[in-house]
């Protein structure tokens, strides 16, 4: 089934009639099962990462600090944000589909998601850059 009936979170009286359909159908490309947070994670991230330091590991390697700094900069940024999402249920969970193990108030998928979302996009920029020629020193 691609499309699939769900409640809208106005519920069905708040949204006009001409609206109703983008609020109550959403695309289910998959039906989700067990721990899905987490194999999504490793199929989408830590598969292309697993790639990337395998065919580039020593030059991934010597930029270890600016690895450190994204990371550190990305937790700055985010735990705040997923804590006020998931405070004010922008973001829910459902216990199925999660670990379920809760770390300063993030799932621990949250906090992967975090730290290897910005470990695969400063790999992707810095073989970008080596690549097509942007200088180290601008690294």
């Amino acid at each position: 089934v691609l499309f699939r009936s769900v409640p809208s979170p106005l519920g069905t009286h708040s949204v006009p009639l001409e609206l109703r359909a983008c609020y109550t159908f959403r695309v289910d490309f998959f039906t989700p099962f067990p721990f899905s947070y987490l194999v999504w994670l490793g199929i989408f991230v830590a598969l292309p990462l697993f790639v990337l330091w395998g065919l580039n590991f020593s030059y991934l390697k010597s930029h270890i600090k600016v690895f450190l700094l994204t990371i550190a900069g990305a937790i700055v940024f985010a735990f705040p944000w997923d804590l006020i999402a998931i405070k004010e249920k922008i973001w829910l969970f459902e216990e199925p589909y999660i670990v379920g193990t809760w770390l300063l108030g993030l799932l621990v998928e949250e906090w992967l998601f975090i730290v290897l979302v910005t470990v695969l996009f400063t790999s992707a920029t810095l073989l970008f850059w080596r690549r097509w020629g942007i200088p180290e020193w601008y690294v």
